[in-house]
C-alpha cells in the first residue's frame, strides 16, 4: 500500500480508546490529514498505521514499530508524524518487484517496476507506465573457490562483481583451452549462467561455459559458447568435446547458428533425472534446448566453469562472467 503523508495534520481524539485492541479512533478534525491509507499517527506514546478514513473515523493498526497498544482519553493529542517505517516504506514503494501480470496501476510518479518474468524497467509518470532496458537479473559470480586448468598466461580479475577470463598470448598450439572450474553446491542441479565476449573481431576464437566431467569418460572437456571466425559475420553456437585442453574429441560440433549481436549471452545446465541438458538463450528468459544425453551415456559432470580457446588467435580477447545461479 502507498505510503500517504500532508502537512500539519494534529487534531485530538474524540472520544476515548479505552481497549488496547481497539481497530479504529474517532478524532475532532481530520481534515489536514490524508484522505485514505497509509499514514502514521502518535497518540500518547503508542504508534498507530491509520490503513482506512471515513469522515473523521480512523482505521488503524495498533502498536507499530515496536510501541506497546494502549488505552487513550479522550482529547489526546493525535499527531500526523514522519517514522523510521513510514520512510522505509516509501522506499519500498517506490520499487517494486513483482510478477508482471502484478504491476499496480500507474498513479504513483516516480515508482519504478521491476518484473521477475521480464526484461524491461518501467518507470510511472503519474498516468502511465513507460519502459526502459532491457535488463536483467543478474547474481555475482562467487570469486573464491576456482581452479584454474591449463592457465598459461591467462589470468581471472574480479571487477564489479564480474569475474574476467583473459588470455593475452597467442598460441602456439590449436587446440588451446584456458580455463577455471568448480564443483556445483551439494543439492545443486541446475547452473544458469551468462558472459560476455570482449576482443571480438575478425580473428578466430572460442569461448563459453566449460564442463568437465571427470572419470573415464572419452571426452573430459566441453565447452559450449560462441566462436567467431574470419569468415563469419557474427558469432555463432559452438560446442565442442575435447580429450584434453590441446586435443578436440574426434567429432566436435559446429552448430552454425548465427546470432546477432548481443549484449550477455546465456547458458543453461540442467540434470533432469536421467538426462543431462543444455540450454541457451538471447534473453535468459527464453530457453532454447541445444542438447540432451543420457546420464548413462555421459558420466556425471563434476565441475562448472569458464574457458576460451583462441584457435592461434593474434588478438588478446577476454570473457566476462556476468551472472552464476545455483538452484
Amino acid at each position: 500500500m502507498t505510503e500517504r503523508f500532508s502537512n500539519q495534520a494534529v487534531t485530538t481524539l474524540s472520544a476515548a480508546i479505552t481497549t488496547p485492541t481497539a481497530t479504529s479512533c474517532t478524532v475532532t478534525d481530520a481534515t489536514a490529514f490524508p484522505t485514505s491509507g497509509n499514514f502514521r499517527i502518535k497518540i500518547d506514546g503508542e504508534l498507530l498505521l491509520v490503513t482506512g478514513v471515513a469522515g473523521t473515523t480512523f482505521t488503524v493498526m495498533r502498536g507499530i514499530e515496536g510501541t506497546t497498544a494502549s488505552t487513550h482519553a479522550n482529547g489526546a493529542s493525535v499527531i500526523h508524524l514522519l517514522t523510521k517505517g513510514s520512510l522505509e516504506a516509501r522506499v519500498a514503494n517506490r520499487f517494486i518487484s513483482d510478477l508482471y501480470a502484478n504491476r499496480p496501476s500507474a498513479g504513483v510518479k516516480g515508482r519504478l517496476f521491476i518484473p521477475t518474468d521480464g526484461i524491461y524497467l518501467e518507470y510511472d509518470d503519474g498516468a502511465a507506465w513507460h519502459k526502459y532496458g532491457p535488463c536483467q537479473r543478474l547474481k555475482a559470480p562467487p570469486q573464491t573457490g576456482w581452479t584454474w586448468f591449463n592457465q598459461g598466461n591467462a589470468t581471472v580479475t574480479y571487477n564489479g562483481s564480474v569475474l574476467i577470463l583473459s588470455d593475452p598470448d597467442q598460441d602456439t598450439n590449436s587446440p588451446q583451452v584456458r580455463g577455471i572450474m568448480r564443483p556445483l553446491s551439494a543439492g545443486k542441479t541446475i547452473l544458469t549462467t551468462a558472459f560476455v565476449m570482449s576482443g571480438i573481431s575478425s580473428a578466430d576464437f572460442f569461448g563459453g561455459i566449460c564442463i568437465h566431467g571427470g572419470g573415464g569418460e572419452a571426452n573430459e572437456l566441453t565447452l559450449w559458447g560462441l566462436r567467431m571466425t574470419s569468415g563469419s559475420a557474427y558469432p555463432y553456437l559452438h560446442f565442442v568435446p575435447y580429450t584434453s585442453p590441446t586435443a578436440a574429441g574426434s567429432a566436435p560440433s559446429f552448430d552454425g547458428r548465427n546470432l546477432w549481436p548481443q549484449r550477455f549471452f546465456w547458458f543453461r545446465f540442467v540434470l533432469d533425472g536421467d538426462y543431462k541438458r543444455y540450454y541457451f538463450s538471447n534473453d535468459g528468459l527464453h530457453w532454447i534446448q541445444w542438447y540432451s544425453v543420457s546420464t548413462y551415456t555421459d558420466h556425471y559432470p563434476m565441475q562448472y566453469g569458464i574457458a576460451l580457446d583462441r584457435y592461434n588467435n593474434s588478438t588478446a580477447v577476454s570473457l566476462a562472467l556476468v551472472h552464476w545461479e545455483e538452484s
